[in-house]
């Protein structure tokens, strides 16, 4: 009856241990270590079920005869197919087995015994399932105060066994949670990089103004804006829109910007730029990828603007009481072809006008009903806003419409203002 005691005082203390380990790594040995304490046992091991190969493997031995360097080849990659040796039996069939002669049971694998050199006498195995699920088997060898395992062993291994499924999958769920927190402080460092690419708003003389904002999907986002000086006093401003969203989008956009960067030191007009944007473009992209560009080329003291446009929504050009998209240019996307004509037209912005350019997420940002923000919306919303800060209230809006309901795209906005 002490005896009794003891072990169900040692299953207790199991629970409290096991309940406080959550790597893996410390986990399978203290798992072992416990189950032998528990069962009164000269050595163990744990499998654990792989699903994708539908084997078992030896994830770690124990044995208090042998000593650790005999155990090792059973640590490094060997495997059970189901249904093979005892553990193979008790995995495919989830009971727990009873073996009181194992040399003699055709059901036994001496290979693990020829491995180490063990033999093995008796053994006493139990699945390790979890809802439902099977997430291996622990198994303990040869009894050390008795000739073989006894029902009351039977019970405790079995009992431990719920406990080591617990274990397993807390410990389980505990290295997907610190995965996940890894991810997002990658992510999170990423966001931070992406925003160095955001231009600073360039200070301008006379109340001109050239500003813009970019609120990605996720972490990072596929949208790009930026302000260019040249040597004569105008402006490159441009939006591009990367197909696609998060990480991908992201590091195409970064390789975008730099072609963009290195294009602009030439001063060629936009048609021409965006030309040789897109051959470098193309590289990299390879037509499996593409980037949506409205390119402009603005002087603030004439109020003259050259554009060309990629496939891009064009810019609307607002006053007050009006918003109006101005003429679109020719050009496909950046990075379907290898050699791309694009258009490039001329407008003069009057004093008092500004000129707004938006990535799509603007227009097609949903609310909770999934009803898209439209152009009539987003048209109606410039007309009433006025100028100058037309595009903030633009980005406002949207920010409204949306609510609660997570962005579908990321949403860009850039105003040209000329006092």
């Amino acid at each position: 009856m002490n005896n009794q005691a003891n072990r169900l005082k040692k299953l207790i203390q199991a629970n409290q241990v096991l309940a406080n380990i959550e790597s893996l790594v410390d986990l399978l040995p203290q798992l072992l270590r416990l189950a032998q304490d528990v069962t009164g046992a000269e050595a163990s091991s744990i499998l654990l079920y792989n699903k994708e190969k539908n084997v078992l493997n030896f994830a770690w031995a124990m044995n208090d005869v042998l000593g650790e360097k005999a155990m090792k080849n059973l640590k490094t990659g060997f495997e059970l197919p189901m249904g093979k040796g005892i553990a193979g039996w008790v995995a495919e069939h989830r009971e727990a087995l009873n073996v009181v002669d194992a040399q003699n049971d055709d059901r036994f694998s001496k290979e693990a015994d020829k491995k180490t050199g063990f033999k093995t006498r008796c053994i006493l195995c139990t699945p390790i399932i979890h809802q439902d699920e099977l997430l291996g088997v622990v198994q303990v060898l040869n009894s050390e105060d008795k000739e073989c395992f006894g029902r009351e062993d039977e019970e405790l291994l079995e009992s431990f066994g719920h406990l080591a499924g617990v274990a397993l999958v807390r410990s389980e769920l505990m290295l997907q949670r610190l995965n996940q927190q890894r991810f997002e402080t990658q992510l999170e460092a990423a966001s931070r990089i992406q925003k160095q690419f955001n231009p600073r708003q360039p200070k301008l003389e006379g109340g001109n103004l050239i500003w813009g904002s970019s609120v990605p999907a996720q972490f990072v986002g596929g949208d790009l804006y930026d302000f260019i000086p040249n040597s004569d006093g105008s402006w490159y401003i441009y939006v591009a829109d990367v197909s696609g969203k998060g990480l991908p989008a992201a590091l195409i956009m970064s390789a975008l910007w730099t072609r963009i960067r290195s294009e602009a030191l030439n001063e060629r007009i936009p048609g021409e730029m965006l030309k040789a944007v897109n051959a470098g473009a193309f590289e990299f992209m390879n037509g499996e990828v593409f980037a949506t560009m409205a390119l402009l080329r603005y002087s603030p003291e004439s109020g003259r603007c050259e554009y060309a446009m990629a496939g891009h929504p064009p810019p609307l050009l607002v006053s007050e009481g009006k918003a109006d998209p101005i003429e679109k240019t020719f050009g496909l996307p950046l990075g379907i072809l290898e050699d791309g004509d694009f258009g490039t037209s001329e407008i003069l912005l009057e004093k008092g006008q500004s000129l707004v350019i938006i990535s799509d997420g603007v227009d097609e940002a949903r609310d909770v009903e999934g009803e898209f923000f439209g152009e009539e919306r987003m048209e109606e919303v410039l007309r009433k806003g006025g100028v100058p800060h037309a595009g903030q209230f633009l980005l406002k809006a949207v920010a409204d419409w949306r609510g609660e309901t997570p962005p579908n795209d990321d949403t860009t906005v850039v105003e040209i203002y000329r006092a």
